[in-house]
């Protein structure tokens, strides 16, 4: 019987729950239908739709005991930190990434509505995304709180920075214990748009340049981390060192942060299953 190895009632960081929504974050990046299809048949999954307008893509999936909101990403991030949507859209006392917030508001109220009719009080929320994606599941996990709806859980993958501080402010205290923002070493993505006007918030988890995973960033270990990668990239064998190190643009890919996702999980909690292997 097809399974999905997932924690539904987790409140804390956890590493398996990471690696599951990065897993779902990649999928996002196919064919949608092909997705639907690939989480029924070999995940078990029971309901699945997909949200489909102009930049944005999304699907909602659910089992039993979860429903997972996913957000694809781009690889066009740079129009959307270059144009004229680098400009704040205000909301309720915060500001935030105009162009982001356009981008949900595209298929906000056909996902919101089928949200509240698939969601049953025996299941679980969860929210992911990567880049672009990332962003957009951000600002859903926002508007769903204000709307009084749990969230038990929000992952994001080499995510740009969204709203002002006082977003920032104001989403921390709502779910900045349940947010975990994963930061791949040198990923330039995750430092725009700069602060001051923009704010990242929630736990950063830090993988350095060897893949190590720290929680709460802190300078030190970012220094040390970029430092080494520099260093490695100009000795002899640069070539097969930048595999590792690839550099600021080459670490936001996806592919790495599930690398060092599994390599941690592997260390620190036992192998678990692959994730399209047959149950």
């Amino acid at each position: 019987m097809p399974s999905f190895e997932f924690h539904p009632s987790a409140r804390k960081f956890d590493l398996l729950n990471a690696l599951r929504l990065a897993e779902l974050s990649q999928l996002a990046y196919g064919s949608l239908d092909g997705a639907g299809l690939a989480l029924e048949q070999e995940r078990g999954f029971i309901y699945y739709k997909a949200f489909d307008c102009g930049d944005t893509q999304a699907f909602l999936t659910a089992n039993e005991s979860v429903v997972i909101l996913v957000f694809r990403g781009t690889s066009s991030l740079k129009d959307w930190m270059t144009d004229a949507k680098f400009t704040f859209a205000s909301l309720k006392g915060k500001k935030v990434h105009c162009g982001f917030d356009q981008a949900l508001n595209c298929v906000w109220d056909e996902l919101y509505d089928t949200l509240c009719s698939v969601k049953g009080p025996e299941q679980s929320l969860w929210v992911t995304g990567h880049s672009l994606g990332g962003a957009l599941a951000m600002l859903a996990v926002d508007r769903l709180t204000d709307a009084l709806i749990d969230v038990a859980g929000l992952y994001t993958y080499g995510q740009p920075r969204v709203g002002d501080r006082d977003f920032a402010r104001q989403f921390d205290v709502k779910m900045g214990r349940a947010t975990f923002r994963f930061v791949n070493d040198e990923d330039a993505v995750t430092r725009v748009p700069p602060p001051p006007a923009y704010r990242h918030v929630g736990t950063t988890c830090f993988f350095d340049n060897r893949g190590m995973l720290y929680r709460e960033n802190t300078f030190w270990n970012w220094f040390r981390s970029v430092s080494e990668g520099v260093a490695l990239r100009t000795q002899a064998g640069a070539a097969e060192t930048a595999l590792q190190n690839p550099n600021g643009p080459g670490d936001h890919g996806l592919d790495y942060y599930l690398r060092n996702l599994q390599r941690n999980y592997d260390r620190e909690e036992g192998k678990p299953e692959s994730f399209w292997s047959k149950g």
